[in-house]
């Protein structure tokens, strides 16, 4: 006969506290864009716009994106939703380099904790 334990002994899991996601709109977007090419914003808005058009026909479509640096994309569940899709992602990414991995890092001018003030908490 064995003792059972009291789970002592079993491994320990980290629970994150879940946070509010910072939003991040199409305007606030494009901004970050023109400010890192230093492009016209006039120029660039119609580049920007044909590219996230392409990325949601390629995703809608159930096929894997693979674009560094933003990483490599595939489905995980698909699903109509009232009219929608609701796609899940699973987006793998390599760290930048020159960059410490950071779980809270954000890309573009803004740094963690920065807001413009145009972000607003998802909930």
């Amino acid at each position: 006969m064995t003792a059972q334990g009291t789970g002592a002994d079993l491994p320990t899991t980290t629970i994150h506290e879940p946070h509010a996601a910072i939003v991040v709109h199409k305007r606030d977007f494009v901004d970050r864009v023109v400010a890192t090419t230093g492009a016209r914003r006039a120029d660039a808005r119609p580049i920007i716009e044909a590219t996230l058009l392409q990325l949601g026909l390629i995703l809608s479509a159930g096929q894997t994106l693979a674009v560094p640096p933003l990483g490599r994309a595939r489905i995980n569940l698909e699903r109509d939703a009232r009219g929608g899709d609701v796609i899940t992602l699973r987006l793998r990414r390599r760290p930048l380099l020159g960059a410490a991995p950071d779980e809270n890092s954000a890309s573009g001018p803004l740094h963690p904790g920065e807001s413009d003030g145009n972000s607003l908490p998802n909930g």
